[in-house]
């Protein structure tokens, strides 16, 4: 949801451009087809390149019997030498004090000084070096008269600030950061004919929610694709199959298995060059798909066959009957502010606000065009999936919504 939020904010920079999305739209499907690698290798590797400690040798049998004296020197001067691990999230922090208005560095300071790996870069910083160890001069009126509040968590003193409280406002003066583009006064343009077409071309009452008809079951499409259009008699039995999904989850170490698997699919998809934030976003965008490839790297088909055979799916044809139903369902319950957002973002506004984005480098623009771009993608469906999702629409919310229905760790409706 704060992701969705922070779309809505992002929107209020918009202005037109020509850019489509659909060039990107690839980005974030899932090859359900994929050669698995050897995945007890991956795993090895994987633990090896995150581990901060070197084991030299990966199996006890490989280990000589005279010590290799390099490895045995490395380890003698291992906690000789004092020497901090470079922090990945220092630049970051550092970027955002910047954009920080400094009444708030007392409140932040010494916390910082607090986690382990940063360097003088942030904690030299003027108005942040002066706050180490030492507690703010100046808390909210609500705290002043409480015994010992002193002795609260440096990671709590934020929220003893004035300025959380509403008090002392006068006091945020936000730096002005440079930046090399002109500044402008954002606007947006909403022509009132589109607006109108837009009602022509789709009749609200089909995305409002009203309208649920006595709708055929239809064809029962037992090979489907990501293509293949969604019949009522899908849905039906892919609702049919969540008990049984739900007793795998809760069946054995089935559900440790998969969350343990998570990582390593994500590092293997980024070491053959997939951006780390499109690794996760596939995982909300196409969550079902998501789940069955883990399902596969976990070795769990049969385990996981067994749940959905009842129905008659098999693995492939259950993730991409899942994911178009969910995604039905998440069209039809839009409100209507964020439908108009989605649908002005699918003509390629997004570009523009990225553009006027100041005091970003392009690496956090290009990581805000990831995110812009899946919570368009999170509404890809079709007036014929639509239909046939209404059949059942009180169904899906009943079983899946009320009950916060999650596959092994990922959200199958999103807030």
């Amino acid at each position: 949801m704060k992701r969705f939020i922070y779309l809505i904010l992002m929107f209020l920079w918009v202005t037109p451009c020509r850019a489509q999305l659909k060039e990107y739209a690839h980005l974030y499907d899932i090859d359900l087809k994929e050669d698995i690698p050897l995945v007890w290798r991956i795993k090895k590797e994987y633990q090896k390149e995150t581990s901060l400690y070197d084991w030299k040798y990966d199996f006890s049998w490989r280990i000589p019997s005279v010590f290799n004296y390099e490895f045995k020197q490395d380890i003698r001067n291992f906690g000789a030498f004092e020497k901090r691990l470079a922090n990945p999230t220092e630049d970051g922090i550092l970027a955002e004090l910047k954009r920080m208005p400094k009444a708030y560095y007392p409140y932040v300071g010494p916390v910082l000084h607090t986690i382990k790996g940063l360097s003088g870069k942030v904690l030299d910083l003027p108005g942040i070096k002066e706050t180490k160890n030492k507690f703010p001069e100046k808390i909210a009126s609500r705290f002043q008269n409480i015994p010992n509040i002193e002795s609260v968590s440096p990671d709590l003193y934020i929220f003893l600030s004035p300025q959380f409280w509403g008090e002392d406002l006068a006091s945020l003066e936000f730096p002005q950061i440079a930046d090399e583009k002109p500044q402008k006064t954002p606007k947006i343009h909403i022509n009132p004919e589109y607006i109108r077409k837009i009602k022509e071309k789709v009749r609200m009452s089909d995305y409002g929610g009203g309208k649920s008809p006595d709708t055929p079951l239809g064809i029962r499409h037992f090979t489907a694709d990501k293509d293949t259009p969604l019949s009522a008699a899908d849905v039906k039995a892919f609702i049919n199959t969540l008990d049984g999904i739900k007793k795998f989850s809760l069946s054995g170490s089935n559900g440790l298995r998969l969350l343990m698997i998570e990582p390593i699919i994500t590092y293997w998809d980024t070491k053959n060059g997939v951006n780390e934030n499109v690794a996760f976003l596939r995982n909300v965008v196409n969550p079902c798909q998501s789940l069955v490839r883990k399902v596969k790297w976990a070795g769990l088909r049969e385990k996981f066959q067994e749940a959905i055979g009842i129905e008659g799916f098999g693995l492939d044809d259950w993730a991409y009957t899942c994911d178009k139903t969910i995604k039905a369902y998440r069209v039809n319950t839009l409100p209507m502010t964020h439908m108009t957002i989605i649908k002005l973002l699918r003509k390629g506004y997004y570009y523009r606000i990225l553009d006027d984005m100041p005091g970003y480098s392009d690496e956090e623009r290009k990581t805000f065009r990831y995110f812009l771009e899946a919570s368009v993608h999170l509404y890809d469906t079709t007036e014929t999936n639509l239909e046939a999702m209404r059949a059942d629409k009180i169904n899906i919310r009943n079983k899946v919504v009320k009950t916060h229905f999650e596959n092994m760790g990922i959200p199958i409706i999103l807030p």
